[in-house]
Order: C-alpha cells, then sequence, then structure tokens
C-alpha cells in the first residue's frame, strides 16, 4: 500500500500537484486496501507530497486507520471535510472521469482561489499492471470462475429460464467462495445471444438453440471474466463454422500476444482474420479489456488502443461474431502477460453440445 500512494506523489511532483483527490471507490481500495460497498461514493482519499488523508462516513469509523482518517457524520459530508482539507494546497488535481458535475461545482465553490485540474488515468494507469498477489487473487477469482462453468454444464437443459441460469451461476461462485459476482452474469439464448450485452430475461431456453454464458467472480476485491458459447442440442453446421473461426481468432490473438506487441495492433488482426471469412462486420466490440479491482479497467483492446502489451497485464481476450435473428458467438478467456501470453482460464473450449 505504501508503494502505492508513493507512485502518486511521485506523480504529483512529475505533474507540479499540490495534491490530489481521488474519488473512484476502485481507486481507493487499490491505494488504501479499504473498502465498502465499491461503486457508491462512501469515501474521498487526498494525497499530498507529504501524506494521505481517508475521509469516511462515521459509520466506518471502527475499522478506520486512525492516523490517516477524517471523520464525517454522514456521507453527505464528504466533500465539505474533503475541502476543509484541501485549503491548505493551491494546484488540485482531480478525477474528471469519476466526480459528478454537482460535486464538481462543490469543489470549485469551497475552494475558490484554489487552482483545479482534471486528470484522466491518473490512478487507473498504475493499475494496469498487477503485483504477484493482485495475481494470485485473480487467478483465486478465475479458478471459482471455471469451478462454476463446470457445475452448471452438468444442470443445463430445454425448459430453464436465463433468470435462473443466472440466480444459479451467482449462488455456485459464492458457494465456491466469491464474494459476489464480478458482474451480473449475461445468460443469453437463441436469437438475443446476438446482444453481447444481452439482459437475462424469463425466457426459457429451447432445443435447437444458442446459448451464451459471460459471468466472473470477485474474490477479495478481485475480478475474473469468462464466456462460454454453447448449444442446445446438435448444433447446426452454420453454428459449427461460426465456433471454430472465433475460436481460430482468439487462439491467433493469444499466440501473437506478448510483451511489446502492439495493442491496436493484435485486435487489427482479429479484425483482418474475420474479414478472410467476410465476417469482420458481424464483430461488434473490442477485442477485450483489462480486468483486475473492476471487471472492466485498462487496457482496452480496440481500435483506439494505444500502447503495448507489458508483463503483468491481466486482460480478457474475447472475440465474437453476431448475426441478427440467428445469435451469437464469443468465446472468453482471462489472459496474463508474463513475457508470453498465460490463459489463466482453464474451462474447456470444445464446442459443446447439450443433448
Amino acid at each position: 500500500m505504501k508503494k502505492r500512494i508513493e507512485r502518486i506523489q511521485e506523480r504529483l511532483k512529475e505533474e507540479s500537484l499540490d495534491a490530489f483527490l481521488v474519488s473512484n471507490p476502485s481507486n481507493i481500495f487499490y491505494l488504501t486496501e479499504f473498502k465498502g460497498i465499491l461503486g457508491e461514493r462512501e469515501f474521498l482519499l487526498i494525497i499530498s507530497k507529504e501524506g494521505w488523508k481517508l475521509i469516511l462516513p462515521r459509520m466506518y469509523s471502527a475499522r478506520a486507520p486512525q492516523r490517516n482518517s477524517r471523520i464525517t457524520k454522514e456521507r453527505e459530508g464528504l466533500f465539505s471535510k474533503a475541502i476543509e482539507g484541501l485549503k491548505d494546497f493551491r494546484k488540485i488535481g482531480f478525477e474528471e472521469n469519476d466526480l459528478k458535475y454537482g460535486e464538481y461545482e462543490k469543489l470549485k465553490r469551497g475552494l475558490k482561489g484554489k487552482e483545479l485540474f482534471p486528470r484522466s488515468g491518473f490512478c487507473e494507469e498504475l493499475r494496469e499492471i498487477k503485483s504477484r498477489r493482485e495475481m494470485n487473487l485473480i487467478k483465486k477469482a478465475t479458478k471459482i470462475t471455471d469451478q462454476t462453468f463446470f457445475s452448471i454444464l452438468k444442470m443445463i437443459k430445454p425448459g430453464l429460464a436465463e433468470k435462473w441460469l443466472q440466480r444459479k451461476i451467482i449462488e455456485i461462485m459464492e458457494d465456491f467462495g466469491a464474494e459476489g459476482p464480478a458482474f451480473l452474469p449475461i445468460i443469453a439464448s437463441g436469437p438475443g445471444s446476438a446482444e453481447p450485452h444481452h439482459l437475462a430475461s424469463n425466457k426459457k431456453i429451447k432445443k435447437g438453440e444458442i446459448l451464451l454464458l459471460d459471468f466472473g467472480a470477485k474474490y477479495k476485491g478481485y475480478c475474473s471474466d469468462f464466456t462460454r458459447t454453447i448449444y442446445i442440442g446438435k448444433a447446426n453446421q452454420k453454428f459449427k463454422k461460426l465456433y471454430n473461426i472465433v475460436l481460430e481468432t482468439q487462439k491467433l490473438a493469444i499466440k501473437k500476444c506478448r510483451a511489446g506487441y502492439s495493442i491496436k495492433k493484435l485486435y487489427q488482426e482479429a479484425v483482418s482474420n474475420f474479414k478472410k471469412y467476410k465476417e469482420d462486420k458481424h464483430f461488434i466490440h473490442g477485442l477485450g479489456h483489462g480486468v483486475g479491482i473492476d471487471a472492466h479497467e485498462f487496457p482496452g483492446i480496440g481500435i483506439n488502443s494505444k500502447g503495448r502489451f507489458e508483463n503483468g497485464m491481466v486482460f480478457t481476450i474475447e472475440p465474437g461474431l453476431y448475426h441478427k435473428n440467428f445469435g451469437g458467438i464469443r468465446i472468453e478467456d482471462l489472459c496474463l502477460i508474463d513475457r508470453g501470453c498465460k490463459v489463466l482460464s482453464k474451462a474447456t473450449k470444445k464446442l459443446i453440445e447439450i443433448k
């Protein structure tokens, strides 16, 4: 934790800032290992060249770091307390992609005469490279996800509702030790599988349909992410053809991915492989994204990506093809760069037919 704070302090010096206000809950957890309900505004963190202060409501005071805490009565008082703590600084940075407009206006009014500097990726860029401890937690979350997939496969049959499967996956993950899901599982059957982020409903899965399962576990604050696409009944030739194209594309990407390789180029090569089969127009999202404290974080692997892969990055490789009124096929694995690309997900990628 100390080293992470020190890295932010180094960035303060590099950018000639006196202090930085961290408001994103995931970034606060990364820097202090202190968390409430991730995703809600329960804490604020002030980092200066001299030290740091965590601002939190009194309901968390029992486990607050005593020397580094400022307590407010209620969550509504967080920004007032932050303004008090920032008044002695002149140049103050903040997370431009996290603060709401009203929160920013409150800061601006309370810190009149101070200079406020919006920054993007100030903390997130540090989170791209995982420590060994972080890798181990993600590996554990991935193992839980694999175990859940093996278990749910035994239960799948025609007549089950998408929402039933969604609930069951969460239950199984928690039984295997997850603190909960990394995100609400995507369970998409039939034509609904052509929507990459399909919302599960009470629709029942049927024989002769595609079933796409996209889910991940959260373990001690760290996520996994995983997708498999199976067929209910005997797969038709179109499904087999598209499945093999998606699998080939994923294997090619994983094989080429290594430290120093262009992130954007990897995406472009996946598109080129789909183009070879005249399927590129049916690939409608990025090739992958970073995974850690959040299920979606740096780096993004897509058309606008910059930079190169580095040792310690953890991310998904998830090509997919989506045909309206037919369905979609996506295969997603969690990968780690350790010189080459190591696949953390162990579940089979052979075409599965539920007969």
